[in-house]
């Protein structure tokens, strides 16, 4: 592929797409981005979000389960975006409020892609102990 207009690569717009369709709450373009067998990996021990998620209802459960828990007021700022034809990485910052906790974290996805779709996710985080402690 190569890379589309303003010299984006067609995967990166993907994902830029993809934040801001979660952001927005449209789920049909999420759907969409992400393949139905993909899984995505979130770090952690103990909490309720940790392990791997795989295909879209477990990936469908485990967004929702972001929102829910932190009584919708997760929300995410994406930083940058690059990629390739086989890789996309995406640098965020999660914040959020659950249990008198307050969650403000920096962020990075490794996003293997396929044929202009989310294949297998893999979430850094940059406090593992305070991301783990909030989500449990």
């Amino acid at each position: 592929m190569t890379a589309g207009s303003g010299g984006e690569h067609p995967n990166a717009a993907t994902i830029r797409k993809l934040f801001e369709s979660f952001r927005n709450h449209d789920i049909e373009f999420v759907r969409a981005a992400i393949a139905e067998d993909a899984v995505w990996h979130f770090p952690g021990r103990v909490g309720r979000l940790a392990g791997s998620h795989r295909g879209h209802d477990a990936i469908f459960t485990f967004l929702a389960d972001v929102l829910q828990l932190t009584g919708g007021t997760f929300g995410l700022e994406l930083e940058t975006v690059v990629a390739d034809d086989h890789t996309a990485v995406a640098l965020f910052r999660g914040h959020g409020e659950r249990n008198g906790r307050t969650l403000d974290n920096p962020t990075c996805l490794k996003i293997h892609m396929r044929d202009g779709q989310a294949t297998e996710i893999w979430e850094f985080v940059w406090d593992l102990y305070s991301v783990d402690e909030f989500w449990s």
